[in-house]
This record gives structure tokens, sequence and C-alpha cells, in this order.
């Protein structure tokens, strides 16, 4: 055996070893998309190469002509097994569901079982006899046509299956792309070999170089089996998720192309103006609903009739771009808001109510109670203009909380702050306010965080006044841990009730579940806006209520 035969055959060997070890490692993972087909198509790359490797090794005839038939046979299965893997890989199973996927391995079922029953007839190959190349055992025989066509209908399939993998590459980027192209170059070697074969062209004509050359094709799937994890993350995945967010959701998603015509609406889209998917396709998108397609910077509005009512929607126009950046059209989404616009404005006119009408009234009202009180001489009608104005400041005092959290939150200024000269500064004012109540300030070490000063200052003056209302004795204590900030707020009242804790803990109230004012809530507006929490421990012996906010922003 010549040097360059040795080779050859330790060559179709070596990959038939490889492919058959790489088939049964691909079978025992996880079940992902592809690796049942692929498998197979390597198991029948493991048949040809060895079968091919030891047939030329058997100069005994007419056994060394059905190693040959057996070698072939095995070839015509990658084409086709190669194909499903690679449409089932990229999500484009669909394709041959059913009797499609049956009718593309008819092909090598069919070449199969002619070359089982190869000597009882000469439709694939006539004029068989053996022969010696390089000191190993070929067999020279003249390809009929039926043989030229299952051959080249597997070369098509693989080559359809390469082109597939290369669009992933293209379409999916570079999560895909070292294995993608792995698994489409190693294809490239064996059909180098085949061809010269298939043509009868070469210095040994008669010596197919496929199988040996199937060790590189080994060699990189392996790679990308092995090294990139080419089954863990399926570009199926994003084809299906790119598929159900347009077709699926139920928010409306126009893509037009950069004319503005329509070319792809989502099922929502088709209901809410009424679209001909036949006819309609290609018609302005302005022609259903006034829209600016060059506005990409923010939220436009947009009235679309729908059941005989007008609907309020939110659009949004993003740049659709292909895979170099270029631009090919654009997206558009529409977002039915008309609940919380209807809601929004509800709430614009009642706060206007609660900051203006309802103020200037109730300080009329205490105007008089205030008239009626200096007057009377009835100590009962006293009495009841005293209930009154308390009444009304308890309600000019809700108002009051309520816009000036309104203020704070519009007023930016996120900054440095020493935490415990700020609690001193907080604490100062309210012992001016309750001379005859004992405050105290309990801190270790100068403590700073990143906070709004405007909020934390309307956070803390609320706690206090509630403590303070309640209590006489309060002490406020600033810890820090690993640069985050906890604010501890103690009183000696009679503790906040359940009743008034349940709906700030629960984040809503409810008929029978409502807070008596406005001071807690706006301690829990304000400590989530400062991206902290808030905690309350009511006991026997008063309440505590603890502050933690981050350290950064």
């Amino acid at each position: 055996m010549e040097p360059v035969g040795l080779v050859v055959v330790c060559g179709s060997l070596v990959a038939g070893v490889g492919a058959l070890g790489l088939a049964t490692y691909l079978r025992r993972q996880r079940q992902s998309a592809g690796v049942q087909w692929f498998a197979v198509s390597l198991v029948g790359v493991a048949a040809w190469c060895l079968t091919y490797g030891v047939g030329l090794l058997v100069f005994a005839y007419p056994l060394r002509l059905h190693i040959e038939a057996l070698s072939l046979a095995a070839a015509h299965w990658l084409g086709p097994t190669f194909l499903l893997f690679s449409l089932q890989y990229t999500g484009r199973a669909a394709v041959v569901r059913g009797w499609r996927r049956l009718a593309l391995l008819a092909v090598p079922a069919v070449a199969t079982g002619l070359f089982a029953t190869h000597p009882f007839h000469a439709l694939l190959w006539a004029g068989a006899e053996p022969a010696s190349a390089l000191g190993l055992s070929v067999v020279q025989y003249r390809i009929q046509p039926l043989l030229f066509a299952t051959l080249l209908f597997g070369l098509t399939c693989a080559g359809v299956a390469v082109l597939l993998l290369v669009e992933t590459v293209v379409s999916y980027g570079p999560l895909y792309r070292t294995e993608a192209v792995a698994v489409a170059l190693s294809t490239a070697p064996p059909t180098a070999g085949l061809v010269p074969w298939l043509l009868g062209v070469g210095p040994v004509p008669a010596l197919n170089l496929a199988p040996p050359l199937f060790a590189f094709h080994v060699l990189l799937d392996g790679y990308a089996f092995l090294s990139s994890d080419m089954f863990e993350t399926s570009p199926t995945t994003q084809r299906a998720a790119e598929r159900d967010a347009i077709d699926d959701i139920r928010t409306p998603v126009v893509v037009t192309d950069t004319a503005g015509r329509i070319v792809k609406p989502n099922a929502a889209a088709v209901s809410l103006f009424d679209i001909d998917t036949r006819d309609g396709l290609g018609d302005p998108l302005t022609d259903y609903v006034a829209v600016a397609l060059d506005d990409l910077d923010g939220t436009q509005w947009a009235t679309v009739r729908e059941a005989g009512r007008s609907r309020q929607y939110s659009v949004v126009v993003s740049a659709l771009t292909d895979p170099s950046g270029r631009t090919v059209g654009r997206t558009v989404v529409f977002q039915d808001v008309t609940q919380e616009r209807e809601r929004e404005q509800r709430l614009d006119v009642l706060n206007r109510i609660i900051r203006h009408n309802l103020r200037n009234e109730m300080t009329v009202i205490r105007g008089h109670a205030d008239v009626i009180e200096d007057r009377a001489d009835d100590g009962q009608v006293t009495d009841s203009a005293s209930t009154i104005e308390r009444s009304a400041d308890r309600l000019l005092a809700t108002g009051e909380k309520a816009r000036e959290f309104e203020r704070v939150l519009d007023t930016p200024g996120r900054q440095s702050v020493d935490v415990t000269t700020f609690v001193e500064s907080v604490v100062a004012d309210f012992r001016v306010r309750f001379p005859d109540a004992t405050v105290d300030v309990e801190t270790t070490v100068p403590v700073k965080c990143e906070t709004e000063p405007a909020i934390l200052r309307l956070v803390l003056g609320n706690l206090m006044e509630n403590a303070l209302e309640h209590g006489s004795h309060v002490t406020v204590s600033v810890e820090s841990d690993d640069g985050d900030v906890t604010l501890a707020i103690h009183d000696d009242g009679p503790g906040i009730t359940p009743e008034e804790l349940a709906p700030i803990r629960r984040g809503q109230e409810t008929a029978l579940e409502h807070s008596t004012g406005i001071g807690l809530w706006v301690v829990r507006w304000g400590v989530a806006k400062l991206g902290g929490d808030v905690s309350f421990a009511p006991s026997d012996d008063g309440t505590t209520v603890r502050v933690s906010l981050p350290g950064r922003p």
C-alpha cells in the first residue's frame, strides 16, 4: 500500500469513528433544536466513511462490490438529514412537516433499496468490476443517470442547508455566528472530494476522497458543539420571539417600508384599522391613521374610531434596520391609552378641586366658624364652632400636604447630603413647633448619601409631625451600613393602629380599610421615589418607623 493510500484509509476510518462518537455524544445531550437530525446525519457519515475505509482493504469480489453499495447507500442520507437539521435549527421546521418530510426522505430510502438489490439491475451503475489504485481495492463502474440524480439531490439538500445557516449568520448576529459558520464550512471538504469522483476526473478517478475529507467535517462540527455549545442557544428561539412579538401580541403593530407603505400588520392592527390583507398591503399607513412616520424621537397621540367609539392611542415609531444598519422601514406600535387618559383627566380635575375649590371654600368655612366662636354666648354653639375649626384645619392640612408633595416631586436636585446635619435641621424646626416635647437625635459617625433633599425633608417632616402629635418623646437614630442609610423614628405614643397601617402596607385603600389622612401615604410615596423602603413597627410603648435609603442612586 502506497503512503497516499494509507492516508486515505486512515482518514476514512478516523472520520467514521469521530462521526460516530460525536453522534453518540449529541444523542445523550438535551434534545434541542435539530440535534436528532444532526445525529442521524453523523451516523450516515460514520457508516459511509467506515464502510468505504474497510472496503479499500477488501480485495475479494463480489464482497467488495456489496461494501461499495452499502457505502453509497449511506452517503445518500447525509444531504436530506442535514437539511432537516438546518431547517429545525433555524426555526423553519414547519416547512417540511408531514408529507413533505416523507417526500424528502423518500429519495435516500429508494436509493438504499436500489443499492440493496444492485445485483439484479443496472439502474445505478453498470459494468462494475474490481480494480487497484495506490495499493487499494477500488471498484470501477459507469454511473447511471439515476445515481447522478440521487447524488445531485443530496448535494442540493446540503447546499440549501448551508445557505440557511449562512442566512442565520447574517440575520442573527454574533450569538450564533461561530457555530453556524463552523457547521456550514464543515460541508466544504467532503464536497470537494465527492465532485471529482462523481465527474470521473483527477489522477485516480475511481478513488472517492470524500470519506477521508470528512475528518475535517467532524473536527469543525466538534468545535461547534463542544466548544461553542451550539444547541444550548438556538436561533429557533429568536425566530419564534420575532413571530410572537408581532403576530401574537394584542398591541397593534404595523411595519412599513421607507415610503410609509404597509408591509406587515399584525392581527391586532388588521382588526383595529380594518386592513384588507390582500389589497391593503402597500397602502400608505396615513390612509388609515394620522401619524408622522419621520418622528422617531418621542410619543405621538392618535384618535381611532373603534366599534363606534373614539379611542386614544399612543404611537411610537421606530426605525427598522437591516444587519448592515441601513434603514429599510418603520415599526409603528399603537398602545391603547384611552382609560389612562380618561383617568388622568379625572385626576387633574379632582386635583384642581382639592387644591383650589376645596381649599378656598374650607378657608371661608373656618373664617365664619371663628366669627361664630368669638360672638356666640351659648357654650354649645362655641364648642360646635371650635369643632368646625379643627375639622377645617385638618382638611386644609391634608390639602397642603398633597400640594407640597406634588411640588417637591417637580423639584430636581439629587445631591450628596450629610444626613446627620440634615436630620438635626429638620428636628430643630419641630422643637420650636412642639416646645413641650423632647426630641433626641442619635448617631455615632457622620453619615452621607446621595438623595433628593426636598423629598427627604418632606418624608422626615411627616413622620416627625405624626410622632409628636401622638407622643411627647421622639428619638431619631441615624445608621449606616455599607453606604446605605437607615433612619429610625421612635415615639412613645399609643402606636399606629392596624387599621391605619393596613392600606399603607397593602398599597391600596378600600371602602372598609382606609387611612384617616394623607401623611403616611406621602411617606410611602416619597420613600419609593428615593428608591428606599419604609417599615412600621407599632407596639404598646409607641411606634418605630424605619426608613432605609440607598447610599447611591
